[in-house]
């Protein structure tokens, strides 16, 4: 019976030795922090609705009419069929901008058929007095900030024309901005290391195609530059973009 009390004894001192020396061994490791979540990058383009953005839909939607056209404050012009609602003082260097992009549209190498359906998007034109902003949303391209339009003249680029890429993408692609194909071909490229990683192009699939359009038709200032970067950068993309477009 001794001789068991003593083996108990022992057992016990030995686990006590054994707890001290593991809690000293974990006070010496470094503390570690716990694994934050990796916050998503909020990405800046040009389909998000605003505040400030809905304000601008709001005022254009106020000042149309039942058949689509502006009145009162808004004055509805028309440019190669396409309807352009100008608002307040439009400066004439602006209007020049807009009708000379249009011009670039009509040619390029896209076909009839997408030239067309691009005339159905309404070009509204507002010097903003907010921040202002280039956009598409529900079937309307909105240019509302005359510094930054202007400043995308300084070099090569064309805002409807990329506005423009959104309305077919939106309206005209089967699935929408969900299409499975340019989704995907927009996942591949990002995870490929096709682009510099940041660069606008691969901010979602609609800015993807919209981009990529813009540099293959009208030549762009950021990646993929033009329609020999995309060809030989993201041959898929161009290839879809002649078959579809």
């Amino acid at each position: 019976m001794r001789h068991t009390k003593t083996l108990v004894n022992s057992a016990i001192v030995l686990l006590l030795t054994m707890t001290v020396i593991y809690s000293c061994k974990k006070a010496d490791q470094p503390v570690v922090a716990p694994e934050k979540p990796v916050e998503k990058d909020l990405v800046e383009d040009h389909l998000t609705i605003t505040p400030e953005r809905q304000k601008i839909i709001d005022f254009f939607n106020k000042n149309k009419n039942a058949r689509g056209e502006a009145s009162g404050a808004v004055a509805a012009a028309s440019y190669r069929s396409f309807t352009i609602n100008y608002s307040g003082t439009v400066p004439n260097d602006i209007k020049t901008l807009v009708n000379g992009e249009i011009d670039q549209l009509y040619n390029t190498s896209t076909t009839s058929t997408t030239k067309q359906r691009m005339t159905g998007a309404p070009i509204n034109v507002y010097n903003s007095p907010g921040t202002g902003d280039l956009f598409y949303t529900n079937g309307n391209v909105y240019i509302v900030n005359f510094a930054t339009y202007r400043s995308v003249h300084t070099g090569p680029g064309n805002v409807i024309f990329h506005e423009l890429f959104h309305y077919l993408h939106d309206r005209w692609v089967s699935g929408g901005f969900n299409n499975s194909t340019i989704y995907n071909l927009w996942w591949w490229c990002r995870n490929a290391g096709v682009y510099p990683a940041g660069s606008y192009v691969l901010s979602n699939q609609a800015e993807y195609l919209a981009v990529s359009a813009e540099a293959k038709y009208c030549n762009t200032n950021r990646p993929p530059y033009n329609a020999s970067t995309l060809a030989s950068s993201d041959p898929n993309c161009s290839n879809y973009l002649s078959t579809n477009f």
